[in-house]
C-alpha cells in the first residue's frame, strides 16, 4: 500500500470481471458524490445529497454518443463503511462502457484505488478493526460453508471483542502497578491481589497459547485445510493419497521407505476442497536422507488440521505422530483381510476404492467441527498467531514474578509486552508493513 492519505477521493470498479448484468464504479473520499454526479442527467449543484439516497436517470460519457442507463447510491457524511462520503455509480455490465466511466470519473480528479483500499480506509477511521478488516476477505475467499462461517463470526467481531476485552482489563491492572510504582507512600492507593492475580493472568496466559496453538499450521495463503497422512512405512499411505486424488501423484513400490519427501496436492472431500499432504513413514532414520525424510514428515504433521493416521494391518501399535493434532485412525488395505475390520478405524481400500468415500465424508465432516468450535480465517490465524503466543508468554512470566514476589516494575514490563501484542492482533499497534501485507491481497474495489 503506496498511500495513506485519507484527503483525496479514490475510485474503482467493484463489480466482478468480466459482462454481467450490472456494472459498478464505487468512489469514497471528500469529493465522492459531486464526481459521482457531475455527469448525471439530473445533476443539480444545490440538490447534493444530505442524506443516504438513490437516483435514476443517464450518465454522459466521454466518447460514447448516447446517454448511458444509470443509477447513483449517495451516503454523504462519515456514516458510511468507508467513514468517509461514499457513491457508487450502477450501470450497464459491460466491461468497456464500465472502463469509460471511470475514465470519467478519474478525469474529474478521483485516483485509482489500490488494493483493498476501501477496506484500509474502514479500518483508518475507526470504522472496523483489522480482525474484522481480514474477515472481509476471509468472506470473499471462502471457498466451503465451513470458510464462510468463520469468516462471518470474525467479521461480527469473534475475535475482536474477547482480545480487546482482556486488552483492556490489563490495561487497567497497569494502570494499577504504575500508581503502586509512582505513589508507594500513599495510602489510598489499594494494593492489588497478588496471588488471584497471578492466577488470573496465568489462566488467559494459558488460553492465549492455547488459542494461538489452534491456529499452527493455518499459515498458507490460500486458506485450506491441511490434511496430513501419516504412519508408518508400508503403510499404504501414498495408494490412499493417490486414490484421494483420483489420479497418481506419489510413487508407489511394495518396497518400505518409498517416500523421501512430502507431495501435497488440492483435493475434493464431499464439499470441502483441503491440501492433502503425503509424507514418510514413521521409523527410525537409517541415514540422513531418511533423517531428513523423518523431520519434513513431522513438520507437516505437526502442522496438520487433520491427520489421517494410516495403518495397514497393524492396528493395535502406537506411533508418535503429533499427538495433540486432530486426526482420524484410517485402515488403508482392508481388501486384504476384512476380519481385523476394527470400529475404531475407517477401512479402506486403494485397491478397490471400498471406503473412499466415507473416508471423504469423515475428512469434511471432522474439519467442519473445527470450524463449529470457533477456527479463524487462515489470513487471520497466520498474522495473529505468533502475537496470540508471545501475549500468552508474557502473562504466564508476569504470575511467576508475582508469584516470586519480585517487584512491580517486573511485572509491568511484561503487561507491557502482552498488551503491545495483543494491539497488533485487533490492529491498535499497527505498522505500515502489516497494513500492505493485509491489504495487497484484497482485489481493487474492495
Amino acid at each position: 500500500m503506496s498511500t495513506l492519505d485519507l484527503t483525496d477521493t479514490i475510485a474503482a470498479v467493484a463489480s466482478p470481471p468480466g459482462p454481467g448484468f450490472r456494472g459498478l464504479i464505487r468512489l469514497t473520499g471528500p469529493d465522492a458524490l459531486s464526481i459521482a454526479l457531475a455527469r448525471f442527467s439530473d445533476h443539480d449543484d444545490t440538490r447534493l445529497a444530505k442524506h443516504p439516497e438513490r437516483r435514476s436517470g443517464r450518465l454522459t460519457v466521454t466518447g460514447l454518443r448516447p446517454l448511458l442507463p444509470a443509477a447513483i447510491a449517495l451516503w454523504p457524511g462519515s456514516r458510511t463503511y468507508t467513514g468517509q462520503p461514499l457513491a457508487e455509480i450502477h450501470t450497464v455490465g459491460s466491461p468497456p462502457l464500465v472502463s469509460l466511466v471511470l475514465a470519467d470519473c478519474l478525469a474529474q480528479g478521483a485516483r485509482h484505488a489500490e488494493p483493498g483500499e476501501f477496506t484500509l480506509r474502514a479500518f483508518l477511521s475507526g470504522r472496523i478493526d483489522l480482525t474484522r478488516a481480514e474477515a472481509v476477505l476471509g468472506v470473499i475467499d471462502a471457498q466451503t460453508p465451513a470458510q464462510l462461517d468463520a469468516a462471518l463470526r470474525q467479521l461480527a467481531g469473534g475475535l475482536a471483542g474477547p482480545i480487546t476485552a482482556l486488552r483492556d482489563r490489563l490495561l487497567d491492572v497497569l494502570a494499577h502497578l504504575e500508581a503502586n510504582l509512582d505513589f508507594a507512600e500513599e495510602s489510598d492507593v489499594d494494593p492489588l491481589g497478588r496471588v488471584a492475580l497471578a492466577e488470573d493472568l496465568a489462566r488467559e496466559g494459558a488460553e492465549l497459547i492455547t488459542l494461538a496453538t489452534r491456529l499452527q499450521g493455518r499459515d498458507r495463503a490460500d486458506g485450506h485445510p491441511r490434511v496430513v497422512l501419516a504412519g508408518p512405512p508400508n503403510a499404504g499411505k501414498s495408494r490412499l493419497f493417490n486414490a484421494l486424488l483420483g489420479q497418481a501423484h506419489a510413487l508407489v513400490s511394495p518396497q518400505a521407505g518409498t517416500t523421501r519427501d512430502y507431495l501435497s496436492a488440492l483435493c475434493e472431500c464431499d464439499g470441502v476442497t483441503v491440501e492433502l499432504v503425503d509424507t514418510a513413514g514413521v521409523e527410525p532414520a537409517a541415514g540422513p536422507i531418511e533423517g531428513q525424510a523423518q523431520s519434513f514428515g513431522a513438520d507437516q504433521a505437526a502442522r496438520a488440521d487433520l491427520l489421517l493416521d494410516c495403518r495397514s494391518n497393524d492396528t493395535t501399535s502406537t506411533w508418535p505422530i503429533a499427538p495433540d493434532r486432530p486426526r482420524l485412525l484410517v485402515r488403508t488395505k482392508a481388501d486384504l483381510d476384512p476380519a481385523l475390520d476394527s470400529a475404531e478405524f475407517l477401512a479402506t481400500s486403494a485397491a478397490t476404492g471400498a471406503g473412499l468415500d466415507n473416508l471423504r465424508r469423515a475428512v469434511a465432516a471432522a474439519l467442519r467441527s473445527q470450524a463449529a468450535d470457533g477456527d479463524l480465517p487462515a489470513s487471520t490465524g497466520a498474522r495473529c498467531r505468533e502475537s496470540l503466543e508471545r501475549a500468552g508468554q508474557a502473562l504466564h512470566s508476569a504470575a511467576e514474578t508475582i508469584l516470586l514476589n519480585g517487584g512491580d516494575e517486573l511485572v509491568a514490563i511484561d503487561l507491557r509486552q502482552a498488551i503491545d501484542d495483543l494491539g497488533k492482533v485487533v490492529g491498535a499497534v499497527v505498522t505500515d508493513d502489516i497494513l500492505d501485507r493485509i491489504f495487497r491481497r484484497f482485489c481493487i474495489g474492495k
